[in-house]
């Protein structure tokens, strides 16, 4: 389930190309060997203007290039928030609210939103959803006031106390994939087993109508919301779940988004194919609080509790959380390439900012989808046929990579999204404890 971004076709016509380049087979994302001379060292990139700096997520730049002392404390509290110091980030973002420079006083307010959201802090969350002003209707593309915010739903759902218990500092359960390569594990409801997908794109943990009817999960009062989705905006209900049990882990009133079960369907690439119903998702709510690992060879997922971890020169922290988490990777020539993580998303794909960042080529491509009777689709596009990025000390090679205009809700302007095919095959691990995303070879 994409929800995290609004991606429209790359206008053709700014490629310089002969012949389109045909594509048959679906884009690939592969971990290799790491090379004897390890990562490239971090780029040392400077910008003229502090909001372009921080746009591109290269916050020390930003810093230096700040004009006021509420700038500097912006940077300075966005990366403690970057480098997962939420008590120290809250402290100094806090004072910014009041700031007498505008656009220092709006980034603070909604970086102060994803502060309390990352500490799940929903009682706070309400409180601050209802002094925003309410003559703010958006930054940088992002709504301020949005039915399908964070901070929508927090006065629905701040009364409720979320509790996780793991019956073991390590459990594993079975893992299948969705017809669209999306991993799903079974999770019990109320004691009712189902199939949900592992979503990172999800900010919050998500319920169809059917499975909340047969494990008698209601929905609590307050207003209709929505949930932003690859396929537009569906209404959605605030929910608390009594017990949800994924392995060893046991959540106590779990919050929770109820769909109908009509609309929370995933459509295949061509008409012939029915769609797929999806009983439930987990979202990145939950997924923030394990650490996780999706193991394609051993066919199952390992749910470990989280524990601190000293970060190293070869695996720094490479995974942040700013509205949605973001994934830092480096060029060959050690330029940062931020990509959107969303393992709901059956597809990894970039933006123009991939190819520049990266110095790929790209070109014009058809992309064709065989339909029934030997019959095909053709999707025009712009593609990177292949190119190598930095997970730390791991080279992943990008392959058939389309490029988008795609939207993001953060201020951020990233390049991409890493969707559910990256490491498949291999193994991937999320821990957001320890700000890290690793993606092993088979």
């Amino acid at each position: 389930m994409v929800i995290l971004a609004v991606a429209l076709p790359l206008a053709v016509s700014c490629v310089v190309s002969s012949k389109p380049l045909v594509i048959t087979a679906p884009p690939a994302v592969e971990a290799v060997r790491p090379t004897d001379q390890g990562a490239p060292r971090p780029e040392i990139h400077f910008y003229d203007d502090f909001w372009r700096a921080l746009a591109d997520i290269n916050l020390q730049s930003a810093w230096i290039a700040a004009g006021s002392s509420e700038q500097r404390k912006l940077a300075d509290g966005i990366q403690d928030f970057m480098n997962g110091d939420n008590a120290e980030a809250d402290s100094t973002i806090v004072q910014l609210l009041s700031a007498d420079d505008s656009e220092v006083r709006e980034v603070a307010r909604i970086t102060y939103g994803a502060i309390l959201s990352a500490q799940g802090d929903w009682l706070r969350l309400a409180t601050y959803a209802d002094t925003v002003n309410t003559n703010i209707q958006e930054y940088s593309g992002i709504r301020i006031h949005d039915p399908a915010s964070v901070e929508a739903w927090a006065p629905t759902l701040k009364g409720m106390s979320t509790t996780l218990t793991f019956a073991d500092t390590v459990s594993s359960v079975p893992l299948s994939r969705s017809s669209g390569g999306i991993p799903t594990i079974p999770v019990s409801v109320n004691g009712v087993t189902k199939y949900f997908w592992i979503d990172t794109g999800s900010s919050l943990t998500v319920l169809s109508s059917a499975v909340a009817d047969a494990s008698g999960v209601t929905t609590v009062l307050g207003d209709s919301l929505e949930l932003v989705t690859a396929v537009g905006r569906l209404p959605a209900h605030a929910a608390v779940i009594p017990s949800l049990r994924l392995g060893g882990v046991t959540v106590a009133n779990a919050r929770a988004m109820i769909v109908t079960g009509s609309v929370l369907q995933l459509k295949g690439p061509v008409d012939e194919v029915p769609p797929e119903a999806i009983d439930g998702v987990i979202g990145f709510d939950l997924i923030r609080q394990l650490d996780l690992t999706i193991d394609d060879n051993l066919g199952r997922v390992i749910i470990r509790k989280p524990s601190l971890r000293p970060p190293t020169v070869k695996r720094p922290r490479n995974l942040s959380w700013y509205g949605v988490p973001i994934v830092t990777l480096l060029s060959e020539k050690g330029v940062a390439v931020h990509l959107a993580l969303d393992t709901g998303a059956d597809e990894t794909f970039g933006t123009p900012g991939m190819a520049r960042k990266s110095g790929a080529s790209w070109q014009r491509a058809e992309r064709r989808i065989v339909k029934g009777f030997g019959g095909s689709v053709s999707e025009p596009g712009v593609v990177i046929p292949s190119v190598r990025l930095f997970l730390g000390d791991v080279p992943l090679v990008f392959r058939r990579i389309f490029l988008y205009e795609a939207h993001y809700p953060t201020i951020f302007t990233l390049d991409g999204t890493l969707g559910a095919d990256a490491g498949r095959g291999g193994v991937v691990r999320i821990d957001m404890t320890n700000g890290r995303l690793d993606i092993s070879r088979k």
